[in-house]
């Protein structure tokens, strides 16, 4: 039986845990696996969640790239939660960010206010130090970043400072919003979740 190629270079945690599981999932006991990620905290993580699942892999590093080598022994999963070995980058600043905005406007209460309170937010992340790494907008919040919004600019401004922003596409496709966005790259809440889980902390006004 050849060899099956899990590629997860380029990959965020949990993506490579939980490619590896749907691997293992989809093959017949038996079946020899190897996992390629370029990162050793996603090897380490990838390792334990084998060892734990009792396949403890063989590991070749080339360079910065790694190859998880194991075989499938058991038709099910002892322990089958694989994102729950997602660890920290090694090394990660602990004063990175993200600030997450799951609405147009800040607060539940007037809109009007609302609106006036995400200008205040737009300046004074403009003044942080250090900046967020992300910004990330899902529900409503990526009509912040359509065509008419006033926060287009804010964004604009953050984004050309280095800080990614990134939109719900299911969220744009709800909105019908899909000609309409001026700033930011469209996203998945998959992808959205793996920056949240990257973080060192989650500001969400």
């Amino acid at each position: 039986m050849s060899e099956i190629i899990v590629d997860a270079r380029g990959q965020l945690c949990p993506k490579p845990l939980i490619m590896t599981k749907q691997a293992l999932q989809g093959n017949a006991v038996g079946a020899a696996i190897a996992v390629q990620v370029d990162n050793e905290t996603s090897c380490r993580n990838v390792e334990r969640f084998l060892r734990d699942n009792g396949m403890p892999p063989r590991i070749d590093q080339d360079g910065k790239e790694f190859t998880v080598r194991f075989t499938k022994i058991a038709p099910v999963l002892a322990a089958p939660d694989a994102a729950a070995y997602c660890l920290p980058a090694r090394g990660r600043m602990d004063s990175s960010y993200v600030v997450t905005l799951a609405g147009d406007t800040v607060g539940r209460g007037s809109a009007e206010l609302g609106g006036m309170l995400m200008h205040g937010l737009f300046a004074a992340l403009g003044e942080a130090a250090p900046l967020p790494t992300h910004v990330l907008l899902y529900s409503s919040g990526v009509l912040l970043a359509a065509e008419g919004s006033p926060h287009v600019e804010g964004l604009r401004e953050l984004e050309q400072r280095g800080v990614k922003v990134l939109l719900c596409g299911t969220c744009v496709n709800f909105y019908r919003k899909q000609t309409e966005i001026r700033v930011g790259s469209i996203s998945s809440m998959l992808t959205i979740l793996e920056v949240q889980m990257q973080a060192g902390k989650i500001i969400a006004p």
